[in-house]
């Protein structure tokens, strides 16, 4: 089964993402590529996952990557996620989420990038940090700066058989 990390590996220099980033160029598969960093698996794994669930072969693939597509994956991995919540301050997000950044309300579509708040193991402080599938840059794949993101929604994302827990204000 797979947890949610609570804590992250931290030293007065920085911090070591508890998830391990998973990187793809396919602008369709960001959605795909957040479940398998919060699923610890490969991208290559989700897809045939997804695929077992109806996703088709080829692109585009937003009309079937909503909700509770999203949901059904995670619980291959025995995780649960909410429904699409908006958001309009990172403060708002849980404690671990797939949220949708670079938001085009017209479109209604944006990019999926894995969000978590977790103690640092070195003085105990919360940090939050993003973990962006599609970033253009490697420095850019694991952030800190979510309010530059600017989250419009997001999926909570919780262990099967554990309530979520939030550190997130209203």
């Amino acid at each position: 089964m797979v947890t949610i990390p609570t804590t992250i590996t931290s030293s007065a220099a920085g911090f070591q993402p508890a998830f391990k980033p998973v990187t793809t160029r396919d602008r369709h598969a960001c959605a795909l590529a957040s479940v398998a960093i919060i699923a610890g698996t490969t991208l290559e794994e989700v897809w045939k996952k997804a695929e077992e669930l109806g996703l088709p072969k080829t692109g585009p693939y937003n009309h079937v990557i909503d909700g509770d597509f999203l949901a059904a994956l995670f619980a291959k991995y025995s995780l649960v996620a909410t429904v699409w919540k908006e958001c309009t301050k990172v403060s708002q997000l849980p404690d671990c989420c797939v949220a949708l950044v670079g938001y085009d309300a017209d479109w209604e579509v944006g990019r999926h990038v894995v969000v978590h708040r977790a103690k640092a193991s070195h003085d105990a402080k919360m940090v939050i940090y993003a973990i962006d599938p599609t970033a253009a840059k490697p420095e850019q794949q694991v952030r800190t700066d979510l309010e530059a993101l600017a989250p419009a929604w997001y999926i909570g994302v919780h262990s099967m058989g554990k309530a979520p827990t939030t550190s997130a204000k209203k």
